[in-house]
């Protein structure tokens, strides 16, 4: 990583010392230009910006000092911060309203300058927005569109699951700093997403996730990409914040319809009423992004005589247990759990609270 010059230091020192104080921070990059002339400012200018009196004290005492200490950590654990004027700063994130003045990175910078699809839904998401991810994705995937989401269980993590399989590229955004990734749980593929693309934030390194920041991080899913794809989602949801900031972000939204009878349904179809893009293929979405459909090839699955068994007894619209596997196929616990893993690996079948389900693909 590249050296700070002073002027850096004075940037990323600002962000540090006024992270708790954003409306006060805006201000002061409205009404007194750059970050790095905020050091200049007498304590009454900083009063009148909105600043604490802890924070203006901060500032007098500890110049740009503050900066040093995240500078070396961020050495330590190979994270780079990115300044908007950077060429790999991402392009359409300059175009929201009060933009980052930097992001913090880690991963493959290149893929940053790339066309990207954001795609988001609710934490609950099931069998119904597997099938879709599976059914749209791969294509998209193929075809050089880089997903972006927010790294959470549900939609979330089947569409940076989906570039994973299909060796595309996929980048996580985080709602606090990079040194407390979010959710813990999920820490084996956001592993993975780094090897793949990689995770934004625009949190010092020392910020933990709360739930006020998840808008804040939306925000930046939305602003890095072209459009925001909604995928099961509930009426009151995080997915639809984000859809109605890529709408003040002048950013497509499309939705996938669902069953009007379920809850994480209503979302997407108020979406949809409201004007969003309706995709049910791989082929509108590509459509949108003016990239050229092809029908997708499907590799040929080798599968066992026990699996096609296993297969025929999942169906789609009902979930099966372990237990009742074990006693119409005669086989023992842990043969039939071998078997289940092994199908879920291939994306044939999806588990759920009570079993599984046979995955449709259309």
């Amino acid at each position: 990583m590249a050296d700070f010059n002073e002027e850096q230091l004075k940037r990323i020192s600002f962000h540090l010392l006024t992270v708790n104080n954003p409306k006060a921070r805006q201000h002061l990059l409205r009404n007194k230009g750059k970050a790095s002339d905020f050091f200049c400012l007498e304590p009454r200018q900083l009063e009148l910006a909105g600043l604490f009196p802890a924070e203006i004290k901060a500032v007098r005492e500890q110049n740009w000092a503050a900066a040093e200490k995240e500078v070396a950590r961020l050495k330590a654990n190979h994270i780079q911060v990115i300044f908007s004027e950077d060429k790999d700063y991402p392009p359409l994130l300059n175009e929201i309203y009060a933009p980052p003045d930097f992001i913090y990175f880690t991963g493959n910078r290149e893929i940053l300058a790339k066309t990207k699809l954001a795609v988001v839904g609710s934490r609950r998401g099931g069998t119904y927005g597997q099938s879709v991810i599976n059914r749209i994705l791969p294509e998209c995937i193929r075809a050089g569109l880089v997903i972006v989401s927010g790294m959470a269980y549900g939609i979330d993590s089947m569409a940076h699951r989906a570039a994973i399989r299909e060796n595309g590229a996929t980048i996580g955004v985080n709602a606090g700093g990079l040194l407390h990734l979010n959710p813990p749980g999920n820490s084996g593929l956001i592993g993975k997403i780094i090897d793949h693309g990689g995770v934004i934030s625009e949190f010092p390194l020392d910020v933990v996730p709360r739930p006020f920041l998840f808008p804040v991080r939306n925000r930046v899913i939305a602003g890095i990409s072209k459009a925001v794809l909604v995928v099961e989602a509930a009426m009151r949801s995080g997915s639809l914040i984000t859809a109605r900031l890529a709408i003040d972000q002048n950013r497509d939204v499309m939705a996938v319809p669902g069953n009007i009878d379920r809850l994480l349904s209503q979302g997407t179809n108020y979406l949809l009423q409201q004007g969003a893009k309706l995709i049910t293929s791989a082929a509108d979405l590509l459509e949108e992004f003016g990239l050229e459909h092809s029908a997708p090839v499907k590799p040929e699955l080798v599968l066992s005589a026990k699996e096609k068994k296993i297969l025929d007894l999942c169906g789609e619209n009902e979930v099966k247990g372990i237990d009742f596997l074990v006693e119409t196929l005669n086989l023992s616990t842990a043969e039939i759990v071998s078997l289940l893993m092994g199908l879920v690996l291939k994306n044939l079948i999806a588990e759920e609270a009570d079993g599984y389900r046979r995955i449709n693909y259309g």
